[in-house]
């Protein structure tokens, strides 16, 4: 018995996603907790993503909703300051990058006092400054 599907632009959509982050099937499922052969179900209109799926799609890979049901633009939602950091940390803590130049760069931060941070506060500013002298001088 074949089954109606709800919205095959959803599962269309989930495949383009998927495409567009370039990341395989398999691997895609794994974070979304669900088997290969599952999405690979939704994916070829033979099943309907459930709700939970749709919103660990969007939660995932900060996906507007209204864009994976219903395709309204924008795909990805804007990125907030503390999320971009919490991003970057997630990525810097992974054992896949243990020892590197990020890993090692925030352990020394870790580290500083109050003063120490001011000085680099200091070092920023300078830093911006002339940045902003050479575009004008440009």
């Amino acid at each position: 018995m074949k089954r109606i599907l709800k919205n095959p632009e959803v599962n269309k959509r989930i495949r383009e996603l998927r495409e567009t982050l370039n990341v395989k099937q398999g691997v895609y499922a794994a974070d979304l907790s669900i088997t290969q052969g599952a999405l690979s179900e939704i994916e070829n209109m033979r099943n309907n993503p459930s709700d939970r799926l749709i919103r660990d799609i969007c939660l995932r890979d900060n996906v507007n909703k209204e864009w994976l049901l219903e395709g309204k633009e924008p795909i990805f939602l804007p990125v907030s300051r503390t999320q971009e950091i919490a991003g970057f940390m997630g990525e810097v803590i992974n054992a896949e990058n243990a020892g590197s130049f990020k890993q090692q760069l925030i352990h020394v931060l870790a580290q500083l006092n109050e003063d120490q941070w001011q000085v680099l506060a200091d070092m920023y500013q300078l830093l911006l400054k002339e940045q902003s002298e050479q575009k004008s001088g440009d």
